[in-house]
């Protein structure tokens, strides 16, 4: 039992890096985007 524990936590770590480095694209993008709205003229 504690063979499968160790086998899905190598599996399920890189996972989880891969997902949090996924979000902070997202974040950064849509950061950028409504600076570039915030930024626009308003006419």
């Amino acid at each position: 039992m504690d063979l499968v524990i160790s086998a899905i936590a190598k599996i399920i770590v890189p996972l989880f890096f891969i997902g949090l480095a996924g979000s902070s694209v997202v974040i950064v993008v849509s950061f950028v985007e409504d600076l570039k709205e915030l930024m626009a003229d308003e006419d």
